[in-house]
């Protein structure tokens, strides 16, 4: 004790030496420690920065942007899409209603029994045949008043779809509609020549719903209707057409379809070949003079009977049409 009574100023001095030295040393350790953390960030940040440089496309240089003009493009897809939008006005379902899931059995049924009264009118003073008291793929739906209140929205847009499609159908004045065939949405949904197994495709643009159409007609009007589903407002993808012969035939085209089909050749007389070297013609004799060579006679043509003749005559077609009904979605604020 008196040691330190003699140097207190040294012992005073070495305990706060080592104090400093034990603060310095921590703050060594955690200057270290977050040097190595900046460290392993850099390192990740290069091997970011690899990936990217490997990537393809290449995200750009000082020059070139890539990244940049990735963005500048998908805006401008963007404002194209909003451009042709008015050309894909959705269809309205039926009964229309700016909430579907609050559309009433009421409502629906009053509204289904409508719009079969009014395409059945349509296609009569169309002149288009149906099917015995075809119900439009509502046959289902026919004699029900309480509906799933889930798929009660579904059906009211399959609904006002199908009266679209009809109604283009039947302003071509196609020969008689066969058939049409949707999707099943509904557990009521239990008449199976009615529907396909194919499903409503979503992406991120649009939803697309399929429909499958069997009609008869002439090409004139299979032209039509092709030409009113590419200039409708609303949007329609046909995806195949199938064409084939309805099965109905005239006996005139069984047997050729030509007014001269069966008319008989008439025999042709062929002249004789002279033959200088043996006598001339056979039965002459050396020295007299051949008779004028025989000519053949002109084809006669045969009498064209009465009335017009056929120049064209079509046999109607059965055509089986898949098409998507496209219905855009709203586009997303950005």
């Amino acid at each position: 004790m008196a040691w330190i009574k003699r140097n207190l100023y040294f012992v005073i001095g070495s305990v706060i030496a080592l104090a400093l030295m034990g603060v310095g040393g921590y703050y060594l350790y955690t200057q270290i420690a977050d040097e190595s953390s900046v460290s392993d960030q850099i390192k990740a940040q290069y091997a970011e920065l690899d990936r990217l440089v490997g990537q393809n496309p290449h995200p750009g240089n000082d020059t070139i942007n890539n990244i940049q003009a990735a963005k500048d493009q998908a805006a401008a897809l963007r404002a194209y899409v909003k451009k042709v939008q008015p050309y894909f006005q959705p269809i309205p379902p039926v009964p229309e209603s700016e909430t579907t899931n609050r559309i009433s059995d009421r409502e629906f049924a009053s509204s289904l029994r409508i719009t079969i009264s009014q395409l059945q009118h349509l296609a009569t003073n169309q002149s288009v045949q149906l099917p015995p008291d075809y119900y439009f793929t509502f046959e289902a739906q026919r004699k029900i008043m309480n509906f799933d209140a889930a798929s009660i929205g579904q059906l009211a847009q399959h609904l006002g779809e199908i009266k679209t499609i009809c109604e283009l159908l039947f302003d071509a004045k196609v020969n008689s509609l066969d058939s049409i065939r949707r999707e099943i949405v509904s557990p009521n949904d239990d008449s199976p020549p009615d529907y396909l197994t194919q499903k409503t495709v979503s992406t991120p643009l649009a939803d697309l719903t399929p429909y499958e159409i069997t009609f008869r007609c002439f090409s004139s009007e299979l032209a039509i209707v092709l030409a009113n589903f590419a200039s409708s407002t609303n949007a329609f993808l046909v995806k195949t057409i199938n064409v084939e012969p309805s099965g109905v035939g005239t006996m005139a085209d069984e047997q050729g379809g030509s007014a001269f089909a069966n008319q008989p050749i008439p025999p042709s007389r062929m002249p004789v070949p002279y033959n200088p070297y043996r006598g001339g013609y056979p039965g002459m004799r050396r020295g007299d003079v051949p008779p004028p060579a025989a000519m053949m006679p002109a084809p006669v043509a045969p009498v064209s009977h009465s009335g017009p003749q056929v120049i064209l005559n079509e046999h109607p077609l059965r055509v089986t049409l898949t098409l998507q009904v496209v219905k855009i979605k709203p586009l997303a604020a950005k």
